[in-house]
């Protein structure tokens, strides 16, 4: 967040010096041949140009630089200087994480620094207490690195500190590496581990288990210790206990274990020989005595959950008294959760208002506002100057004192009162006193543009070839003064 406010302030403050710099020197041409009201258009255009232009800009020098700078920290691990390698990297990151790469440019290089981070990382014979967390940040995205997977793992097996994302690594690994017997084995002593009994782990544990190659006794305990400790009852667990139990792996849990996965898993014809095998073990016990064992392996069996049914069907008053004193209790202590919550939440934002990251995204946001701010005040100056240079020709002053001149200039007719409206406003924005009139022909109204009034004929055709002179009006000739019709 705090790299996509520097950006978004930076790129604001570049694009509105050089859309500034842009509308000053466009919108004068603009203004003149659209007219003032249009200048909005044209300079919201320039500073969107301006902010594209500025991020193709950005990116492109960052990514040059970030070449750069990975070329040469090849360069010195080639030359076996390290510590001139690792500064290069460390310019790199620092041009990743710089306001030159907004959050859509931004993922290919940070996987181009990524992989060239994550190999320098395996290629040392030491590795920093960074290395586990960089080489699992560029398996996220290249899991089927297996140089990188196997680093990683061993790295984890050998007691680093693992991270919330560690078990999504893994998965990636396992689902990149689904037929290497070297990645999985050591996927597996990982979930072991970590006490792994879901979907992924044991997807691991089955690949292992159906190997053509057998598993050591040392990981074939482990596993079935962990399946027995989750009270597992399907094929995979019915496998590991009877492959345990086979290679007289003792622990008092197995039979259990077979008679339950015997009773309760579904005869089909993919698990019929491994039921053979379980009947096969349990041969030397009764059927009753089958039936404890799997008792005691599932304390939740279907028996004793009917039995759990009856009593639940008898009407006890006790039983009513206690949930709802439990019920008050509960509602006490989620009172009490709230409360705790409350201050627990209290903190956490007092924390974060004073936190350097909050600091620094509220510079950085303060950065931009003042960025926009500053861009607005811009445009209405850069528009108000185009005003000015427009309207700054000196013009006749129109006259004030009741109309006693006989003569005017016409300068256009037409057969639409619009247009002559139009025309009349666009003399008046001239600085000159146009109006229009309304004159009746034969077969035709016709609506004539006129422009002020003069004492003598000379006087106006004096004025009329003024305006052609200046471009302001195509042609003219002197009429008699009346009183206009359009104001």
């Amino acid at each position: 967040m705090e790299r996509w406010f520097k950006h978004i302030a930076v790129r604001l403050w570049t694009s509105l010096l050089l859309g500034s710099v842009a509308t000053l020197v466009v919108l004068p041409p603009f203004a003149a041949a659209m007219g003032p009201q249009w200048m909005v258009v044209p300079g919201i255009g320039l500073l969107v140009i301006a902010y594209w232009l500025t991020g193709l800009v950005f990116a492109t020098v960052g990514r040059r630089r970030l070449a750069r700078l990975i070329g040469e920290a090849n360069v010195w691990a080639r030359a076996d200087m390290q510590r001139e390698a690792r500064k290069a990297l460390d310019r790199a990151t620092a041009t990743v994480d710089s306001f030159l790469f907004s959050p859509f440019s931004r993922k290919a290089p940070v996987g181009r620094l990524l992989s060239q981070l994550a190999h320098f990382q395996m290629a040392q014979t030491v590795p920093d207490a960074s290395a586990t967390t960089i080489i699992g940040a560029y398996l996220l995205d290249f899991p089927d690195d297996r140089e990188a997977a196997i680093k990683w793992l061993d790295s984890v097996l050998a007691g680093k500190a693992l991270t919330r994302q560690s078990h999504d690594i893994a998965a990636r690994i396992g689902s990149a590496h689904a037929d290497d017997r070297d990645v999985q084995l050591m996927l597996a002593q990982f979930f072991l581990a970590e006490r792994c009994c879901d979907f992924t782990a044991l997807q691991t544990y089955r690949y292992l288990m159906d190997d053509a190659k057998p598993l050591a006794d040392g990981l074939l305990a482990d596993i079935c210790d962990l399946l027995l400790a989750q009270r597992r009852v399907d094929n995979l667990a019915l496998e590991t206990y009877l492959t345990a139990s086979a290679r007289g792996i003792g622990d008092r849990r197995l039979l259990p274990g077979i008679a339950a996965c015997h009773r309760m898993i579904p005869a089909s014809p993919l698990n019929e020989p491994l039921l053979e095998q379980a009947d096969a073990a349990l041969s030397g016990i009764g059927a009753s005595r089958r039936e404890q064992m799997a008792n005691a392996f599932l304390p939740g069996d279907v028996a004793d959950e009917e039995a759990a049914k009856d009593d639940r069907r008898r009407f006890q008053w006790s039983a009513i008294v206690g949930t709802i004193r439990r019920g008050v209790a509960g509602l006490a202590g989620i009172a009490n959760a709230l409360v705790d919550t409350t201050w627990c939440l209290a903190g956490g934002v007092r924390d974060v208002l004073m936190s350097r990251r909050f600091k620094s995204v509220l510079k950085w946001t303060l950065v931009g506002v003042l960025a926009v701010g500053l861009g607005w005040l811009v445009f209405n100056t850069a528009s108000h100057l185009a005003v000015s240079l427009k309207t700054a020709k000196p013009v006749p002053a129109p006259a004030v004192a009741p109309v006693t001149d006989p003569f005017t200039l016409q300068v256009a007719a037409y057969l639409n009162e619009s247009d002559a409206r139009r025309y009349t406003e666009q003399l008046r924005g001239q600085g000159l006193d146009a109006y229009w009139r309304r004159a009746s022909g034969a077969n035709k109204t016709w609506y004539q543009v006129r422009v002020s009034h003069f004492k003598t004929k000379a006087a106006a055709r004096a004025f009329g070839e003024d305006l052609k002179k200046r471009q302001i009006i195509g042609d003219f000739y002197v009429a008699n003064y009346k009183r206009p019709d359009g104001s």
